[in-house]
């Protein structure tokens, strides 16, 4: 891999992430002449005089009591920091603590949903493309097509309805007390996979079918190839030309699809944690916008952005690794 290139994709990352942090803080400030009137609006019982006294408490508590560049600076400053601000809660909780407390469980069901999409969807495309055109392919193909047409939380809502309310096999709505009364033992373990069966279930189906239809694609495309021929003639097993010749040169487009799918993870379901009241990531998004929790909204979008850069930095590195010819940008 050229030092030049994993440099020049470093540094580009670098920008857009600045960028991306810099647009986070001007972004909720448009067209608000006092931020401290959206982060604290008025209240029915105050008088104009008291509300007076509230916002300047609340522009000197948040930094709002100098100007918007000195803001932006200290802004960046506390942000290199790790430091994210308090929230608006009762109490005024730290922001980090609030994320470090649901990203655990965004990340079980986001994780788990794309390992067993990307093992179940691998090893589906591959028996797929190995049968082009009997009814294993064309399930895949129709599969494919009605998923496109099916959104994950109407997968949900019925799962919900048949297998938590009508037969009762999991939890249609996620325990109120897994997150206090959960422990590393295995009764913790097994209330987890109760109630997180039907959220990862309802993920599962288009990230199975999205993977499979990725590695059919792949996989046929190189079917046909010399050293694919070669090895039939020199005759290798089926087995290892499927998996060592003919699948390990279709990786590329699946990692493209595994990188995207990977910046994803920290955003989770919205939908899905909502309609399984998980509280994950997701919630706590819906819960800081319903309470206009503005440095707590601020800081969940500047980690989703900050974790799907890195997401597409790895990826872009990883793909020259499989394929050194790829090198945009770079002269040949």
């Amino acid at each position: 891999m050229k030092k030049g290139y994993v440099i020049k994709r470093i540094l580009y990352s670098v920008f857009i992430l600045f960028v991306v942090t810099t647009l986070n803080f001007f972004i909720p400030r448009i067209g608000v002449d006092d931020p401290a009137e959206r982060y604290y609006p008025p209240q029915g019982n105050m008088s104009d005089a008291e509300y007076e006294v509230i916002k300047q408490l609340t522009r000197e508590e948040y930094g709002f009591d100098v100007s918007t560049p000195e803001q932006y600076l200290n802004y960046l400053g506390d942000v290199a920091q790790g430091d994210f601000g308090t929230s608006f809660r009762s109490g005024n909780p730290a922001v980090t603590g609030l994320i470090a407390d649901r990203l655990p469980w965004t990340l079980t069901l986001s994780a788990t949903t794309l390992v067993l999409g990307l093992i179940g969807g691998i090893l589906f495309g591959v028996f797929a493309a190995t049968k082009r055109g009997r009814w294993q392919d064309t399930t895949l193909l129709n599969m494919s097509t009605i998923m496109t047409a099916l959104p994950a939380f109407f997968i949900a809502l019925i799962l919900s309805f048949y297998l938590g309310f009508e037969f009762e096999i999991f939890p249609a709505y996620t325990n109120p007390n897994l997150v206090g009364d959960f422990s590393f033992s295995l009764d913790g373990l097994q209330m987890l996979a109760r109630n997180a069966a039907l959220p990862i279930i309802s993920m599962s189906f288009g990230s199975i079918i999205g993977y499979a239809q990725t590695t059919r694609n792949a996989v046929i495309a190189v079917t046909n190839e010399d050293y694919i021929v070669t090895a039939r003639a020199k005759g290798l097993p089926q087995r290892s030309i499927r998996y060592k010749h003919t699948l390990r040169n279709s990786l590329l487009p699946i990692v493209t699809s595994l990188g995207f799918s990977i910046g994803g993870l920290l955003g989770g379901q919205v939908v899905i944690e909502q309609i399984f009241n998980w509280h994950g990531m997701g919630t706590l998004f819906l819960e800081a916008n319903e309470m206009n929790d503005y440095p707590l909204m601020m800081a969940i979008m500047l980690l989703l952005s900050a974790f799907t850069i890195l997401a597409i930095l790895v990826t872009d590195l990883v793909y020259v690794l499989l394929d050194p010819r790829v090198t945009v940008g770079e002269k040949r």
